[in-house]
Protein backbone atom coordinates (compact mmCIF):
# COMPACT_ATOMS: atom_id res chain seq x y z
CA UNK A 1 0.00 0.00 0.00
CA UNK A 2 1.40 3.43 -0.95
CA UNK A 3 2.15 5.95 1.77
CA UNK A 4 -0.78 8.17 0.82
CA UNK A 5 -3.10 5.19 0.80
CA UNK A 6 -1.92 4.15 4.24
CA UNK A 7 -2.53 7.64 5.60
CA UNK A 8 -6.03 7.67 4.15
CA UNK A 9 -6.67 4.25 5.68
CA UNK A 10 -5.38 5.42 9.08
CA UNK A 11 -7.63 8.50 8.92
CA UNK A 12 -10.69 6.35 8.23
CA UNK A 13 -9.73 3.79 10.85
CA UNK A 14 -8.93 6.12 13.75
CA UNK A 15 -10.31 9.59 13.24
CA UNK A 16 -13.37 10.85 15.04
CA UNK A 17 -15.06 14.19 15.37
CA UNK A 18 -13.48 16.14 18.16
CA UNK A 19 -15.29 18.09 20.86
CA UNK A 20 -16.29 21.70 20.39
CA UNK A 21 -13.88 24.13 22.01
CA UNK A 22 -14.05 27.88 22.65
CA UNK A 23 -10.43 28.17 21.56
CA UNK A 24 -10.99 26.81 18.07
CA UNK A 25 -11.65 23.54 16.23
CA UNK A 26 -9.83 20.41 17.27
CA UNK A 27 -7.57 18.27 15.11
CA UNK A 28 -6.74 14.59 15.54
CA UNK A 29 -3.29 13.12 14.99
CA UNK A 30 -2.12 9.49 15.04
CA UNK A 31 1.52 8.75 15.82
CA UNK A 32 3.57 5.60 16.24
CA UNK A 33 5.26 4.80 19.56
CA UNK A 34 6.96 1.94 21.42
CA UNK A 35 3.63 1.17 23.14
CA UNK A 36 1.58 1.20 19.96
CA UNK A 37 -0.16 3.89 17.97
CA UNK A 38 -1.29 6.90 19.98
CA UNK A 39 -3.97 9.48 19.28
CA UNK A 40 -3.50 13.18 19.99
CA UNK A 41 -6.49 15.51 20.06
CA UNK A 42 -5.66 19.20 20.14
CA UNK A 43 -7.17 22.63 19.63
CA UNK A 44 -4.98 25.70 18.94
CA UNK A 45 -4.80 26.42 22.68
CA UNK A 46 -3.73 23.01 23.95
CA UNK A 47 -4.25 19.27 24.14
CA UNK A 48 -7.63 17.69 24.82
CA UNK A 49 -6.59 14.05 24.73
CA UNK A 50 -3.56 11.79 24.43
CA UNK A 51 -3.97 8.03 24.61
CA UNK A 52 -3.14 4.71 23.04
CA UNK A 53 -5.65 3.79 20.36
CA UNK A 54 -8.61 1.95 21.84
CA UNK A 55 -7.74 -1.39 20.22
CA UNK A 56 -4.64 -1.81 22.43
CA UNK A 57 -5.15 -3.85 25.62
CA UNK A 58 -3.00 -6.21 27.68
CA UNK A 59 -4.17 -9.07 25.46
CA UNK A 60 -2.49 -7.64 22.35
CA UNK A 61 0.19 -5.38 23.86
CA UNK A 62 3.56 -6.03 22.20
CA UNK A 63 5.96 -3.17 23.01
CA UNK A 64 8.64 -2.17 20.52
CA UNK A 65 11.26 -0.24 22.56
CA UNK A 66 13.19 0.99 19.53
CA UNK A 67 10.20 2.35 17.64
CA UNK A 68 10.37 6.07 16.86
CA UNK A 69 7.49 8.50 17.33
CA UNK A 70 6.40 9.36 13.79
CA UNK A 71 3.27 11.08 12.52
CA UNK A 72 1.04 8.64 10.65
CA UNK A 73 -1.98 10.83 9.94
CA UNK A 74 -3.86 13.96 10.84
CA UNK A 75 -7.53 14.62 10.34
CA UNK A 76 -7.14 18.13 8.91
CA UNK A 77 -4.17 19.67 7.11
CA UNK A 78 -2.34 22.33 9.08
CA UNK A 79 0.22 25.03 8.43
CA UNK A 80 2.39 23.72 11.28
CA UNK A 81 1.43 26.58 13.57
CA UNK A 82 -2.30 26.43 14.31
CA UNK A 83 -2.00 23.14 16.18
CA UNK A 84 1.41 23.77 17.67
CA UNK A 85 0.51 21.96 20.96
CA UNK A 86 0.06 18.71 18.98
CA UNK A 87 3.44 19.11 17.30
CA UNK A 88 5.02 19.85 20.67
CA UNK A 89 3.39 16.68 21.97
CA UNK A 90 4.99 14.61 19.20
CA UNK A 91 8.42 16.03 20.11
CA UNK A 92 7.72 15.40 23.79
CA UNK A 93 6.72 11.79 23.18
CA UNK A 94 9.88 11.17 21.15
CA UNK A 95 12.01 12.56 23.99
CA UNK A 96 10.10 10.54 26.59
CA UNK A 97 10.54 7.23 24.81
CA UNK A 98 14.08 7.95 23.52
CA UNK A 99 15.75 10.36 25.95
CA UNK A 100 19.21 9.30 24.77
CA UNK A 101 18.42 10.70 21.33
CA UNK A 102 17.42 14.14 22.61
CA UNK A 103 20.05 16.81 23.20
CA UNK A 104 17.64 18.81 25.35
CA UNK A 105 14.25 18.26 26.95
CA UNK A 106 11.46 19.71 24.80
CA UNK A 107 8.83 21.91 26.44
CA UNK A 108 5.84 20.16 27.93
CA UNK A 109 2.88 20.73 25.60
CA UNK A 110 0.05 22.73 27.17
CA UNK A 111 -3.37 21.26 27.82
CA UNK A 112 -6.47 23.16 26.92
CA UNK A 113 -8.09 24.94 29.90
CA UNK A 114 -11.45 23.56 28.79
CA UNK A 115 -10.60 20.00 29.90
CA UNK A 116 -10.59 20.90 33.59
CA UNK A 117 -11.74 23.79 35.73
CA UNK A 118 -9.03 25.47 37.76
CA UNK A 119 -9.74 25.27 41.48
CA UNK A 120 -11.36 21.85 41.37
CA UNK A 121 -9.74 18.94 43.19
CA UNK A 122 -9.30 17.02 39.93
CA UNK A 123 -7.42 19.94 38.40
CA UNK A 124 -5.20 20.12 41.49
CA UNK A 125 -4.46 16.39 41.29
CA UNK A 126 -3.56 16.53 37.60
CA UNK A 127 -1.40 19.63 37.99
CA UNK A 128 0.39 18.28 41.06
CA UNK A 129 1.05 14.92 39.46
CA UNK A 130 2.42 16.50 36.28
CA UNK A 131 4.65 19.04 38.01
CA UNK A 132 5.96 17.09 41.00
CA UNK A 133 6.16 13.39 40.12
CA UNK A 134 8.92 13.27 37.55
CA UNK A 135 10.37 10.55 35.31
CA UNK A 136 11.64 7.61 37.38
CA UNK A 137 9.54 8.36 40.48
CA UNK A 138 6.32 6.95 41.88
CA UNK A 139 3.82 8.09 44.49
CA UNK A 140 0.99 6.40 46.37
CA UNK A 141 -2.64 7.50 46.13
CA UNK A 142 -2.54 8.54 49.79
CA UNK A 143 0.62 10.63 49.46
CA UNK A 144 -0.71 12.31 46.34
CA UNK A 145 -3.90 13.17 48.23
CA UNK A 146 -1.78 14.75 50.97
CA UNK A 147 0.22 16.75 48.42
CA UNK A 148 -3.09 18.04 47.09
CA UNK A 149 -4.17 19.21 50.53
CA UNK A 150 -6.64 16.48 51.53
CA UNK A 151 -5.13 13.34 53.04
CA UNK A 152 -8.54 11.64 53.17
CA UNK A 153 -9.22 12.05 49.46
CA UNK A 154 -7.64 8.80 48.20
CA UNK A 155 -10.80 7.81 46.35
CA UNK A 156 -11.04 11.23 44.72
CA UNK A 157 -7.42 10.84 43.58
CA UNK A 158 -8.31 7.47 42.11
CA UNK A 159 -11.24 9.02 40.26
CA UNK A 160 -8.96 11.74 38.89
CA UNK A 161 -6.63 9.02 37.62
CA UNK A 162 -9.52 7.19 35.94
CA UNK A 163 -10.64 10.35 34.13
CA UNK A 164 -7.14 11.48 33.14
CA UNK A 165 -7.36 12.48 29.45
CA UNK A 166 -3.62 12.81 28.85
CA UNK A 167 -1.80 9.50 29.13
CA UNK A 168 1.91 9.91 29.98
CA UNK A 169 1.73 13.72 30.13
CA UNK A 170 -0.31 13.47 33.32
CA UNK A 171 1.64 10.42 34.49
CA UNK A 172 -0.98 8.37 36.31
CA UNK A 173 1.18 5.29 35.62
CA UNK A 174 3.45 6.61 38.40
CA UNK A 175 0.66 6.37 40.98
CA UNK A 176 0.81 3.05 42.82
CA UNK A 177 -0.70 1.45 45.91
CA UNK A 178 0.58 2.06 49.44
CA UNK A 179 1.93 -1.51 49.62
CA UNK A 180 4.03 -1.04 46.50
CA UNK A 181 1.72 -2.99 44.20
CA UNK A 182 1.20 -1.38 40.81
CA UNK A 183 -2.57 -1.20 40.94
CA UNK A 184 -4.78 -0.83 37.89
CA UNK A 185 -4.20 1.19 34.76
CA UNK A 186 -6.75 2.24 32.17
CA UNK A 187 -9.53 0.55 34.17
CA UNK A 188 -7.45 -2.62 34.43
CA UNK A 189 -7.15 -3.08 30.66
CA UNK A 190 -3.49 -2.03 30.40
CA UNK A 191 -1.68 -3.17 33.53
CA UNK A 192 1.13 -4.60 31.35
CA UNK A 193 1.48 -1.17 29.78
CA UNK A 194 1.90 0.41 33.22
CA UNK A 195 4.52 -2.18 34.10
CA UNK A 196 6.40 -1.53 30.86
CA UNK A 197 6.35 2.24 31.39
CA UNK A 198 7.75 1.91 34.91
CA UNK A 199 10.42 -0.45 33.60
CA UNK A 200 11.23 2.07 30.88
CA UNK A 201 11.65 4.73 33.56
CA UNK A 202 13.86 2.45 35.67
CA UNK A 203 11.45 2.20 38.59
CA UNK A 204 11.14 -1.58 38.36
CA UNK A 205 13.17 -4.28 36.61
Amino acid sequence: MACGGRLAFMNIMYSKKGPRCNYGPTNTYIVTSPIGDMEILSCPKGLHNLHQVDTITDENFYPEPGKQVILLSQLYNDNGYTYKPALQCIDWLQAYFHPQQSSSEPPTPPWCPSISREGTFTHTVWSTLQSQIQFGNTISYGRLARLCGNQKACRAVGQAMRTNPLQLLMPCHRVIQENGQLGNYSSGRRIKVKQWLLQHEGVIK
